[in-house]
């Protein structure tokens, strides 16, 4: 994205040349717009977040962390009992054949979780009728999402990003400065670090909000082009559309990555 954090690493031996990884030993300088960018900020944060995101997900039985998303359903189906994932499993029921979620809890100790088995024909008929709820009564689907729209917009980082930027070479400058007069600089590298905190934090706000706002004008769009009821599953509107399933004992719950959640009865 541009930037550059300076001293990495650290000669500790001025003979062989010796360099390692610096933990700290030495002053690190972070440096904004050091050379031209690759991709935007908030696309590099948006990724940084995906990949904290991934690194967190554990797989089940194996133990190792890890990512998998072969199907559409994959990573977003909850348990409302005891909160873990779902998993999809071939299923054999005395020589019945079929394809069913079940919560990982209940697959490690049954007598943990009692969560209930979903077939994958049922989590596609009750995807399909979330949407077709949607789309028969889109009025007030529409209503709901303008305001969701009308709250993202609002809710967007008052402080100013351009207000940090200038803080922020101000502070590198004197930084410099104070550098080569051999002065103290351990309070600007404080505010320094305090200030690129603040500006993370709104790149992440900027980038959520406005992912969000996309999410919202999707459904919306999706919702206005659909003349009719919706009467095939496809997996390509999961993956677009969804964001959350949670299983009930008599109910899944479906949210929409635009904020819109949907109960279905089973």
């Amino acid at each position: 994205m541009g930037d550059a954090l300076l001293q990495k690493t650290y000669t500790v031996d001025c003979l062989s040349k010796k360099r390692v990884k610096n933990s700290g030993i030495v002053p690190q300088y972070y440096v904004e717009d050091d050379h031209e960018a690759i991709i935007s900020k908030e696309t590099f944060l948006m990724v940084q977040e995906e990949m904290a995101r991934r690194a967190r997900t554990q797989l089940p039985f194996g133990g190792k962390k890890g990512y998998s998303a072969n199907h559409a359903f994959s990573q977003i189906i909850f348990c409302a009992g005891c909160g873990e994932q779902f998993r999809r499993i071939h299923w054999n029921n005395r020589g019945k054949k079929s394809v069913v979620w079940r919560c990982v809890t209940r697959l490690k100790e049954k007598d943990k979780c009692r969560a209930r088995t979903v077939s994958e024909e049922t989590l596609k008929v009750a995807f399909l009728e979330a949407l077709n709820e949607m789309v028969c009564d889109s009025d007030t689907y529409l209503n709901r999402l303008r305001e969701n729209l009308e709250a993202a917009i609002n809710s967007a980082n008052p402080m100013s990003a351009e207000a940090l930027s200038a803080k922020m070479a101000e502070l590198q400058r004197e930084l410099i400065n104070r550098t080569e007069r051999r002065e103290n600089y351990d309070d600007i590298t404080e505010e320094i670090l305090r200030l690129r905190e603040l500006q993370e934090q709104k790149g992440m706000d900027d980038a959520t909000q406005k992912e969000h706002t996309k999410r919202i004008k999707e459904l919306q769009k999706f919702i206005q082009s659909q003349p009719s009821e919706i009467t095939e599953f496809d997996e390509a509107l999961v993956k677009k559309l969804l964001e959350k399933v949670t299983v009930h004992d008599d109910y899944l719950e479906f949210r929409f990555k635009s904020g819109v959640t949907i109960s279905i009865e089973m």
